[in-house]
């Protein structure tokens, strides 16, 4: 017994001595200098939310070893080393651990420099962390900013409580041929805020289709009836019922010469449309000239919100000349679930009248606040340097600036966590060309917080990544399915036709069935409800451009 307690004892003394060696020491000395720390992502005085997965950096100031002490108010604290390339990776257990261990308030982050032998102590840094409870998933597309549908174009799941990406869905993949699909595009993704796990998204080209996982099952479906001239685009899932809004965008692209913006992406034509889950019918809102876009519901399922112009292009001149006249508003209808109907437009933010545009509505958790995008003109200013994040306050009109969250470059497709004020976007800040995704916090006031970057396991990422974030939005439940569940269903599941609302329109082509819409939309291509040119009219148009950026 004396043996085996002496043997006990000494791998037990050995295991300590070993685990005090590998654990991390503040340097003994180290000189105070004022200098400060440039890391990538910036974390510096970000706001986090307290179920954040680590926050991982690297430390960009030249060193031969590099050292950063985190502590909170309670005190505790995390010691870590970086790594050979100077890549601060926290323990996932730790981080957790210590941020459930922080209420609202600073973490104070000091970090140490080691070069030519001798420490440095620089200028530590705050992050502050909210206990506002955040949804755990964001989703967007990734695809590379060559304004085409070519390149491998995807659906991918963040997990912000563990920095694991999911991809959904890609374009290309044939499993069975491992042979690339035809040209086509995923994208146009939504979930329902309060029952999340009802998602859809659209995978265009061949064999594609509303793909729609509703009920613990998924449907691929054709939403387009006669009456529309184009498939149903952008949607807004309503938050609890079997709703989908859609506008329906006759999309197309212009390369300009003269502006300072590589692409330009403006609608000829745009419709509002209603798609009814389970009746599996579609709904043509209204048939008006102006142009109708982005829509977006209020958390409480009372309105639809979206972006409205009475601006008119002419078709015989050059677009460059014609889409700047693009002026958008942001205008709300009312829904009335009990007839599935809505009321006629009001105008909630008239941007017009100061000559400028307004887009990307999106409703703040509590009601409170609009949230949109200003720019110069247009409904796709994702390339404009001038577009910015503004917050309407519903209830005073007061319209402010989210000068924390903007940047010199770009910001657009935001959208809302659903249990509080967190919102997600896409920034161009970084180089001007690929839009990553940031989160902000914006308070009562209507101020918003200092923005941190999706917080991926490896802190470079998005420099390794050429690839830009799309339409990224949020969840509060991830994909169920695999990305072979959904390739079953392209390559397998037939198509299912929408039936058309009896409020439609039903002035049809005799022999095909499409709808005649001479004058409003123009003249209509009676197969395929595309819009043909007359002689004398604009040769530049460009295609549709729903699969690119």
């Amino acid at each position: 017994m004396r043996k085996k307690s002496l043997f006990r004892y000494y791998f037990a003394t050995v295991g300590l001595c070993i685990f005090s060696c590998c654990t991390t020491q503040l340097p003994k000395e180290a000189k105070e200098v004022d200098q400060e720390v440039i890391t990538y992502p910036d974390v510096k005085e970000v706001t986090i939310p307290q179920s954040l997965a680590p926050l991982n950096f690297i430390i960009e100031n030249k060193s031969d070893e590099s050292i950063v002490e985190i502590t909170n108010e309670e005190g505790g604290s995390i010691i870590q080393k970086a790594t050979s390339d100077n890549e601060i990776i926290f323990d996932k257990k730790e981080w957790k651990k210590f941020l459930e261990g922080t209420k609202n308030g600073k973490l104070q982050c000091t970090p140490y420099l080691k070069s030519g032998g001798h420490w440095e102590k620089l200028k530590p840094f705050n992050i502050n962390v909210l206990g506002e409870p955040i949804d755990s998933f964001v989703t967007y597309r990734l695809i590379e900013p060559s304004f085409m549908s070519t390149g491998q174009i995807g659906l991918y799941e963040f997990n912000m409580t563990t920095g694991e990406e999911k991809v959904i869905m890609r374009r290309c993949q044939n499993f069975t041929t491992e042979k690339m699909h035809e040209q086509s595009c995923v994208n146009c993704h939504s979930a329902q805020k309060k029952n999340p796990k009802n998602k859809m998204f659209y995978y265009r080209g061949k064999d594609g289709g509303l793909f729609l996982t509703y009920n613990g099952k998924i449907s691929k479906i054709e939403t387009k009836v006669p009456g529309m001239f184009k498939g149903t685009t952008y949607p807004a899932w309503h938050p609890t019922l079997p709703y989908i809004v859609f506008s329906e965008n006759d999309v197309h692209q212009d390369f300009p010469t003269m502006m300072k913006g590589k692409v330009e992406f403006f609608d000829r034509e745009v419709d509002l449309v209603l798609y009814d889950i389970e009746k599996n019918e579609t709904y043509v809102i209204n048939e008006t000239k102006p142009l109708e876009t982005n829509p977006t519901w209020s958390p409480d399922g009372e309105y639809v919100y979206f972006a409205l112009t009475d601006s008119v292009m002419r078709k015989d001149r050059y677009p460059e000349y014609e889409y700047p006249k693009l002026k958008y508003n942001i205008a709300r209808i009312k829904f009335d679930p009990e007839t599935k109907s809505f009321s006629k437009p009001e105008i909630v933010l008239d941007m017009s009248k100061d000559g400028r545009s307004a887009t990307f509505p999106r409703i703040s958790f509590d009601n409170k606040f609009l949230l949109v995008v200003i720019s110069n003109f247009g409904a796709s200013p994702h390339s404009h340097k001038e577009a910015d994040l503004y917050a309407m306050n519903l209830e005073t009109k007061e319209l402010i600036k989210c000068d924390e969250a903007n940047s010199d470059e770009a910001e657009s497709y935001h959208d809302f966590s659903s249990q509080a004020n967190w919102f997600v976007f896409y920034s161009r800040r970084e180089d001007g060309n690929y839009g990553r995704a940031f989160i902000s916090y914006i308070d009562s006031t209507g101020k918003c917080t200092k923005p941190f970057q999706l917080p991926h396991k490896d802190p470079q990422t998005d420099r390794k990544r050429l690839k830009l974030y799309n339409m990224i939005e949020f969840a509060n439940a991830g994909v169920v399915y695999n990305e072979s569940d959904f390739y079953d269903v392209l390559w397998n599941q037939e198509i299912v036709q929408a039936g058309s609302d009896p409020r439609n329109r039903q002035d049809t082509d005799a022999n095909t069935g499409a709808t005649k819409k001479s004058g409003e939309h123009g003249d209509m291509d009676g197969n395929t409800g595309a819009s043909v040119k007359k002689e004398g009219g604009n040769k530049y148009d460009g295609g549709n451009a729903t699969h690119g950026e």
